[in-house]
Formats: structure tokens, C-alpha cells, sequence
């Protein structure tokens, strides 16, 4: 469990820049210690008590607390780090004649940085589960037929529909849905089909002009690819491994799967499968994630991807970037000459439920030409 070592570190930073130095009893410094160090344990938690790191079965009042209090634990490290950088600037300045100091008392300090840690792990958690806002987007395709002026294109990402997000949530995502094509770019579960039937059963009542298409992310495949595939199919998605959709006479739409695959006997990520064949006109690609192989790929204008979730919390979104080719989320122009969006998702992932400064979102594109 990878991010055990890193949780146990920003509890024992924590204790050493802000409980350590309190004038308090030993016994009373000891408690907030094992708070500490409880909050640091929610995978330790997950896999023993909820049978599993990606998907707990725990009710979800239990899970949203753990998932508040870990993020509170999260900011109150990154709080502490920021005070000792402080702490450490105004040290060097004394040495050179200065008088500055930290302001407040220990005590205070640790107060007033433990209230923020804990109102912001609740708004945050708040904000991974409420039903996202609508962000329209205006994109330019320099090929795009007269006929497809003003075409709008709906994108979901990273769904996530398990222990939290259930079909009440979807049902309400689902309804502020309104375009002529709709793509959902991965993640949509985090259980097996029989599991999950009924509170994937709103994604039938989408209602688009030109269809609703998807590919797979990672997630898919440790909860039955095949039988997601089966199961999306019956639920009107068309889903696209490796190939291309024609909308509208002329707006080649492909999709890949995420190359997750490939460990599940399955086929991997493959853009030049995907548009084999393809007509002449504007290329738009659906890939899970941004960088996955041969991504971003040449010849293709706009690549819609996701699995970032933006980095979920605004001083994160370096990191996860990092780790995405740079990619995190909003519009970027890639080296191959195309345009990327990263979503930062529409719903949640049950193992990091928090975001801030970072919403999620439905995102709805409008096609144009040119610009005005």
C-alpha cells in the first residue's frame, strides 16, 4: 500500500511542528498524536474493516467521514510546512539583524491552523459529492463544416458510481444533460456489473441527437471489463475499442480504450486502429487517459480525456501533472499540433474524496469554425 509510508509522514510532521511544541501535558499531547496518526491510517481502514482500497463496503456516512478527516490531515500537513517555511525565512532574517517573529503562541497557532485543516477537509469532501455545474466551452476546429456550426458535445468523466456516487447523484447528472452528442471519457465504476446495475441505469435516459459514446478507463478492468462492456451496451453507450463513429456526415469520432487493457488479455490503446478507414474531416479522440500510449497522438484536433481529476486539490495539481505528461485539466495545446481537454471529473474517486479550489464538472463544448 504505497500511500501508507506518505500518510504516516505528514502525521508525524504534523505532530512535531504543531503538537510537540504546546505547553501541555504529555498524555494530552499523546491523544492528539493517535488523532493524528488515526486519520493517516484511512487505507489501513478501508482494507481491513471496508474489504477493499478502491471501493470500501462501508456505509457511506463512515467513508465521506474518513475521507473528510484525511483531508484535514492533508492541509493541516501542508499548513505546518508553510509555517516552518515562514518559521525558517524569519529565523534567517533575526540572524542578519531582524526582529520578526512568528506571530501567536504555539498554542494559537496550532488552533487556528487545526480549525482551517478541519473546515476545509469538510467543504472539500462536500464539493467531491455534490452534483457538478455545467461549464460550457467554446472550441475552434479550423475543418469543421458549416453544417456542424454550433455543434454541441457533452463530456463526463470519471464517474466513479460505487459507495458514494449512486444512482440518486447520476440520475441528477443525467438530467442536466442536453446536447448532440454525448462522451463519457472513462472511470464510470468502481464495482462489478451485478453490483452496480441499477445505480448505473440512469445513463439509458440520456438523450442526444447524435448517440452517447464511451471508452474505458483503468477502473473498468478490475470490475470485469468484458462484463462492463456487455453491460454498457444494454445501457445505450456505445462504447469505442479501437475504432470510429461518423456524426453528422463528416465529424469522425474515435475512441480508445484505456491501455489498462493490455494486462487484462485485452486489446490496448491503439489510435491508429481507431480511425482506420476514417473519412476526411475533423478528428476527435476519446482516451481515458491524456498521456496513455502514443497520446497525444498527430492528426488528431481535439483529444477529450480525464483520470486527473485535476489534481483534486489546487497545490496538488503540480504533482499530478507530473505524472500526466503535464497534463492536469483545461485546454491545452499539444506538441502534435491539436487541442487536449482534460476533464477534472464529474464525480469521485472513493479513495481521495476531497476537492478544493478544483470543482468538478459536466463540461459542454460548442464547435466552431473560426473564431468570431
Amino acid at each position: 500500500m504505497r500511500l501508507l509510508l506518505p500518510s504516516v509522514i505528514m502525521a508525524v510532521y504534523s505532530f512535531l511542528s504543531l503538537v510537540l511544541p504546546l505547553k501541555t501535558t504529555l498524555w494530552i499531547k499523546g491523544l492528539m498524536g493517535a488523532a493524528l496518526l488515526a486519520a493517516s491510517l484511512k487505507f489501513v481502514f478501508y482494507q481491513l474493516v471496508g474489504g477493499g482500497f478502491f471501493r470500501p463496503e462501508l456505509p457511506a456516512p463512515v467513508i465521506l467521514t474518513a475521507e473528510a478527516l484525511y483531508a484535514s490531515l492533508l492541509v493541516l500537513f501542508a499548513l505546518a510546512l508553510l509555517k516552518d517555511a515562514v518559521g525558517l525565512l524569519l529565523w534567517l532574517f533575526r540572524l542578519c539583524g531582524g526582529t520578526w517573529c512568528l506571530p501567536l503562541t504555539a498554542g494559537l497557532r496550532f488552533g487556528l491552523l487545526t480549525v482551517t485543516a478541519l473546515c476545509c477537509g469538510a467543504y472539500g469532501t462536500w464539493q467531491a459529492v455534490r452534483v457538478p455545474d455545467v461549464r460550457t466551452v467554446e472550441l475552434f476546429l479550423p475543418e469543421l463544416p458549416a453544417s456542424l456550426e454550433g455543434f454541441t458535445l457533452v463530456q463526463l468523466s470519471d464517474l466513479h458510481i460505487g459507495a458514494v456516487q449512486k444512482e440518486p447523484w447520476l440520475r441528477e447528472v443525467v438530467h442536466r444533460v442536453n446536447a448532440h452528442a454525448v462522451v463519457i471519457t472513462g472511470d464510470m465504476i468502481d464495482g462489478l456489473p451485478r453490483a452496480l446495475r441499477s445505480d448505473m441505469q440512469p445513463l439509458a435516459d440520456i438523450r442526444a441527437t447524435y448517440g452517447v459514446f464511451g471508452v474505458t478507463g483503468n477502473h473498468e478492468y478490475y470490475y470485469d471489463g468484458k462484463g462492463w462492456l456487455d453491460e454498457l451496451d444494454r445501457l445505450g453507450v456505445d462504447m469505442l475499442t479501437n475504432e470510429h463513429r461518423v456524426l453528422g456526415g463528416s465529424l469522425v469520432l474515435g475512441g480508445v480504450p484505456d491501455n489498462t487493457a493490455a494486462r487484462f488479455g485485452g486489446r490496448g490503446t491503439d489510435v491508429a486502429a481507431a480511425f482506420a478507414g476514417a473519412p476526411a474531416g475533423p478528428r476527435i479522440l476519446l482516451a481515458h487517459k491524456p498521456n496513455d500510449r502514443g497520446l497525444p497522438a498527430p492528426g488528431i484536433d481535439l483529444q477529450l480525456s480525464g483520470h486527473t481529476h485535476g489534481g483534486l486539490i489546487f497545490f496538488l495539481s503540480p504533482l499530478i501533472a507530473s505524472y500526466n505528461g503535464g497534463y492536469v485539466k483545461g485546454l491545452y495545446d499539444t506538441p502534435e499540433g491539436g487541442l487536449l481537454y482534460v476533464s477534472p471529473g464529474t464525480g469521485l474517486w472513493n479513495g481521495f474524496s476531497c476537492r478544493l479550489g478544483v470543482p468538478s464538472e459536466i463540461t459542454r463544448f460548442v464547435l466552431h469554425a473560426r473564431r468570431p
